[in-house]
């Protein structure tokens, strides 16, 4: 059945330990992603992109649902997004939410590792506000990035949640298109229930890529999930650099049958307790590195590279640190790319 549903983003990766705050204008403006969009505009700003949003607005046309646009933003990986930015995103998008009437569901396109310099949790406040506006039953899908730390909040206030199943991250539209699929289910009156088991340990993001072990099992295991009342399940596999108190992974399960998504839960969770030595990777220094680039006798060059998300995950990239490196040891033929 058609149904009118609230869409838009709010995304930020949060590195405490970095030095520069994100600031409302670091939100306003385009870098690797649109702009500060608002309206009508969001559509054609999110058309033909690999953005959750984008993924979710295709299929939820599709099956013939009206879309009333919010606003999307997104601002470069660093240290806490600042109180004004925070709070002036967020009534944009609850005067947004209230201008819409009445409603069937929201969408939301968060990143799950949102820190404000007031609150740790910046999504799960985002969440908690949207929920005082809709009430308690609307069904509201959110849609976060593979490096999420989920609360209880965000799972409290949400009726399901899809993550990322791929890093480096090539599934961000099918991920909203997911989450759309979810909405349907709901939208149709069917009772959908979840679950989240937080991992009791943190591990790098230099182990997290889902293309080695022990992710690539993990993952498969969770894309070969066939059943009738299991309709999702995700790892997140969370963001250490975002040193909060519910800061790790996660994995959650949602379906029609609390005792199946028990079950499900449960097993997931017992396999990425029993992968926890294989987490464990070793980093070679610059200087390391360097050196055992050295030794390549192949014709090919070597790429030494920042193995975090994103340069310095959210870090300044401007240090000089592999520069130093290879003018110690004498490296030739070498270049350097920031």
């Amino acid at each position: 059945m058609p149904a009118k549903i609230a869409v838009g983003g709010f995304q930020h990766e949060t590195n405490t330990f970095a030095p520069h705050l994100a600031h409302y204008e670091d939100f306003v403006k385009p870098d690797g992603w649109p702009a500060l969009t608002q309206g009508e505009d969001l559509f054609s700003a999110m058309a033909g992109l690999n953005i959750p949003l984008a993924g979710f607005i295709e299929a939820a046309r599709q099956s013939g649902h009206q879309l009333h646009p919010m606003l999307w933003c997104s601002a470069e990986p660093s240290s806490f997004v600042t109180c004004d930015a925070f709070e002036r995103i967020c009534e944009l998008f609850c005067a947004s939410l209230r201008a819409a009437g009445d409603l069937d569901a929201v969408y939301l396109d968060l990143h799950g590792a949102m820190v404000v310099e007031h609150f740790e949790d910046g999504e799960g406040e985002l969440l908690r506000r949207v929920r005082q506006i809709i009430g308690p039953d609307l069904p509201l899908l959110v849609s976060l990035d593979l490096h999420a730390n989920v609360t209880e909040a965000m799972v409290e206030y949400t009726t399901a949640i899809t993550i990322f199943r791929t890093y480096p991250h090539l599934d961000m539209a099918t991920t909203g298109t997911r989450a759309c699929e979810l909405l349907n289910v709901a939208l149709a009156g069917e009772k959908v229930v979840g679950g989240m088991r937080k991992i009791p340990f943190l591990f790098p993001l230099t182990s997290q890529c889902t293309d080695f072990e022990p992710c690539k099992s993990i993952y498969r295991t969770i894309e070969q999930l066939t059943s009738t009342s299991i309709l999702s399940a995700d790892f997140a596999t969370g963001f250490p650099p975002a040193d909060i108190k519910e800061c790790g992974a996660a994995m959650l399960v949602y379906g029609t049958d609390l005792s199946a998504v028990d079950r499900v839960l449960g097993e997931l969770y017992q396999k990425v307790l029993n992968a926890e030595l294989s987490f464990a990777n070793e980093l070679l220094s610059a200087d390391q590195a360097v050196q055992q680039a050295m030794k390549n006798t192949s014709s090919k060059p070597v790429v030494l590279a920042d193995a975090q998300d994103n340069p310095g995950a959210g870090g300044t990239s401007d240090t000089t640190g592999l520069l130093e490196a290879l003018i110690n040891n004498h490296a030739r033929g070498a270049v350097l790319a920031i």
